[in-house]
């Protein structure tokens, strides 16, 4: 029997399953007959159980120090999440909802899920990408392809017979992030022309408005602040998101909760009155916060609003009046409803699935880059700092994918022993205002000074880099596909390392797990590398004791080892 391949929205909010069933994309209901799974995982630390679903959903008021939400928020960080008295890096959390929906799928199906198409919002960096690969490594899944979230819900949309092309505009808000994509179709050729987002907006911060509300309302008819009270916050916010998701239907809602905090025994109720208008005025700068992005993606497309053809909503979110009001007032065009804005992602991601796996379907795909790409360099001063803190752009945002750019640079010194190769990406002229993705050594031969020195970029289709330097005139180059654990390391290197770096487990796994820590004791080791070796450790101790897909320990395995001799060798030369 063949192996099926399927395709993963793996939302904030919700999560859905699709597979590619006799050319039609089709969500599997895996819970309670339900095709949308609630986001969430709950920890029963008595009985060791762990709930997913709408059943860790129901948990969450009850034991918010043991639920984890909207995990999606959080990944390609290293700061553990902390979960009663464990503590788990965000990917394997979210590891360990794939392999639940994997589970639940397979349930349903009758045949193994393993291979997955996952997909992403537009506006992931490469240590977010790299985080959602690596859960579905760790849930024991082949993760065939990252696919952005606005262009597999495009692959849901044909355009008309009679058109030679047609402009959709993908408006996509989430329950945790944002983004808007501009796509031309043409045929069987989707080619998106630009995407442009926000990876910490959508609906939990419209959320956040009504609960902050409803707090102040308790303040002012009880004189008592709440606000510091996880427990009551938690309840809040489970009540502000019935009422939001009410007002998109109803001009008032009512609001009557009962006990939503006990003070000096006496408990204290909610009940007010929420009018739609007054939930927009609270939220009306999250809206425009949208429409400005939306603009910026047209800019960067070189097309008009004039010259959009559809709109197509993805997301629940979508539903608020007032994201359909601000998008109708921007443009004359129809709202695209004719696909369930909660499952069109999913449906897409397994078009892409079964596209891969070889499905006859006739869509191709052209895709960009959603960040640009570049390095430091210190012949030119930033304008803005006066510091040797230029950013060297060498892959522009919105280029597309898959792309490999290059650029030269030069030594500064005879005989320069190396060069410490930064990889950031971002659009600002200075480095220490974008993210930091990987650096690493790269030694050089002797050489005059002005030397050149080849730097190259290769995005790949599930938007992941690769970079590669070579020294010209010698047979020296170096290729490195960029780590994840170096994004976001800003500030004091020695305090990232110690706050930031996850803890190993209890005792080694094994004797390449022992080596590794007693190379950490090390004093001489600089914090970044320490750093380096306890993540890296950790993600092999991690496969090892989940047990995880035997391909993926061997890599990690390769990677320790070659990062511990070129420690080792560096330690060495110090004597």
């Amino acid at each position: 029997m063949k192996e099926i391949c399927c395709g993963i929205d793996l939302g904030t909010t919700n999560s859905v399953v699709a597979l590619l069933q006799g050319g039609i994309p089709q969500p599997f209901n895996i819970e309670e007959g339900q095709a949308i799974v609630p986001s969430v995982v709950s920890f029963d630390p008595e009985g060791g159980r762990v709930y997913f679903g709408a059943q860790a959903l129901n948990r969450y008021v009850a034991f918010p120090a043991h639920t984890v939400k909207s995990v999606k928020r959080l990944m390609g960080r290293t700061t553990p999440v902390q979960v009663g008295e464990a503590a788990y890096l965000p990917e394997e959390i979210s590891a360990m909802l794939l392999k639940h929906l994997a589970t639940e799928a397979t349930r349903v199906l009758g045949q193994t899920v393993r291979r997955v198409v996952i997909t992403v919002p537009a506006y992931f960096d490469d240590a977010q990408r790299r985080a959602t690969v690596r859960a579905g490594e760790l849930a024991g899944l082949e993760v065939l392809r990252i696919i952005n979230e606005p262009t597999a819900a495009a692959f849901v949309y044909e355009g008309p017979a009679d058109a030679a092309e047609e402009i959709i505009l993908v408006y996509d808000l989430g329950g945790g992030t944002f983004d808007v994509s501009i796509v031309l179709l043409r045929g069987d050729i989707k080619e998106v022309l630009a995407s442009c987002g926000d990876t910490v907006l959508g609906g939990d911060d419209f959320d956040e408005r009504l609960k902050d509300h409803f707090l102040r309302h308790l303040q002012q008819t009880t004189g008592i602040d709440l606000g510091h009270d996880f427990v009551v916050q938690v309840r809040l916010k489970e009540v502000a998101e019935r009422i939001k998701i009410a007002l998109s239907s109803q001009p008032f809602v009512m609001v009557n909760e009962v006990a939503v905090a006990v003070v000096d025994g006496e408990p204290l109720n909610l009940a007010l009155e929420v009018a739609r208008a007054d939930f927009e005025a609270m939220t009306a700068d999250l809206v425009e916060k949208t429409r400005r992005k939306v603009e910026e993606a047209l800019a960067e497309a070189r097309v008009s609003a004039a010259d959009v053809d559809r709109i197509v909503l993805v997301g629940g979110s979508t539903r608020m009046p007032a994201v359909q009001d601000m998008l109708a007032d921007l443009f004359d065009q129809p709202m695209e409803h004719a696909v369930d804005p909660d499952l069109c992602v999913a449906l897409g991601a397994a078009v892409q699935a079964g596209i891969i796996a070889g499905e006859p379907l006739r869509h191709i795909l052209i895709d960009v880059a959603a960040h640009s790409l570049g390095t430091r360099t210190v012949d030119v001063v930033d304008p803005v700092t006066g510091e040797a803190d230029y950013f060297s752009t060498i892959i522009r945002r919105n280029t597309r994918i898959p792309v490999t750019r290059s650029e030269v640079y030069y030594t500064v010194a005879a005989n320069q022993k190396l060069v410490e190769v930064e990889v950031f990406q971002g659009e600002s002229l200075s480095c220490s205002e974008n993210t930091l993705i990987d650096s690493f050594r790269f030694d050089l031969k002797p050489a005059p000074a002005g030397s050149p020195v080849t730097l190259e970029f290769s995005y790949d289709l599930q938007g992941i880099v690769r970079v590669t330097v070579s020294q010209k005139g010698f047979e020296n180059t170096r290729t490195v596909a960029v780590e994840l654990h170096k994004a976001g390391m800003t500030g004091d290197p020695a305090a990232a390392a110690e706050s930031d770096a996850p803890a190993l487990a209890d005792k080694p796994v094994n004797y390449l797990s022992q080596k590794a820590r007693q190379l950490l004791q090390d004093s001489r080791l600089a914090p970044a590398s320490v750093r380096e070796l306890t993540l890296l450790a950790h993600r092999y101790e991690t496969a090892v004791l989940n047990g995880a897909d035997e391909g993926l320990v061997d890599d990690l395995e390769d990677e320790l080892v070659a990062l511990m001799d070129v420690l080792e060798e560096d330690l060495d030369s110090r004597g």
